[in-house]
């Protein structure tokens, strides 16, 4: 039985390697801190990370080969957000679904998407969400001004942490939990 198995197991992921998918997550999770120069750190931690199919056929095995050797132990998310210096990866298991994060510091909150003006102590500090293809879901902030045509996060002046998270995928139809797999690669990490 055993024999059967290994051999089927390589084929499965020999073809897994030949489609591509979408990698992708259910809702994002973001928190930042700013400091009084302008520098911070912050999160974002991917909650309920997928794999969608791709023309109907089930990519789980690339698309977790994919997170594991270009997110995690690569750096993909340094290329995709090169003002961000990346201080922690992790993925792990959170209320049944495989979730990951990434601490990060940042030289300029400007360039982070917060904005303030500068020139008057009483302004506000917002958050433009217009750039991350995301829905807002929560934040921990004054107002969500997302009816306006620029949809954008308000905290008050002295704020220094912020919270707010956003759905990334509605329709989950398509959508394959990689738990399984992250259990499975886990057991050859110990």
């Amino acid at each position: 039985m055993m024999k059967n198995f290994v051999p089927r197991l390589f084929v499965l992921i020999l073809v897994s390697f030949l489609l591509t998918g979408c990698l992708t997550s259910e809702f994002k999770e973001y928190r930042f801190r700013i400091n009084a120069d302008g520098s911070g750190s912050g999160s974002i931690k991917f909650v309920n990370l997928v794999s969608e199919e791709d023309d109907g056929k089930d990519v789980s095995f690339s698309d977790f080969d994919e997170l594991v050797n270009n997110y995690l132990q690569g750096d993909t998310f340094e290329n995709d957000n090169p003002l961000k210096s990346v201080t922690s990866k992790i993925l792990f298991e959170e209320n049944g679904v495989l979730c990951g994060k990434v601490e990060f510091t940042f030289a300029n909150y400007q360039e982070n998407g917060f904005f303030k003006y500068e020139g008057n102590s009483c302004a506000p500090v917002m958050y433009y969400l217009g750039d991350l293809g995301e829905t807002f879901i929560e934040s921990d902030g004054e107002h969500y001004a997302g009816d306006a045509d620029i949809p954008i996060i308000i905290w008050a002046p002295d704020t220094k942490e912020f919270y707010f998270k956003t759905n990334v995928k509605d329709d989950m139809t398509d959508a394959h939990n990689l738990l399984e797999l992250y259990n499975l690669w886990k057991l050859t990490q110990d």
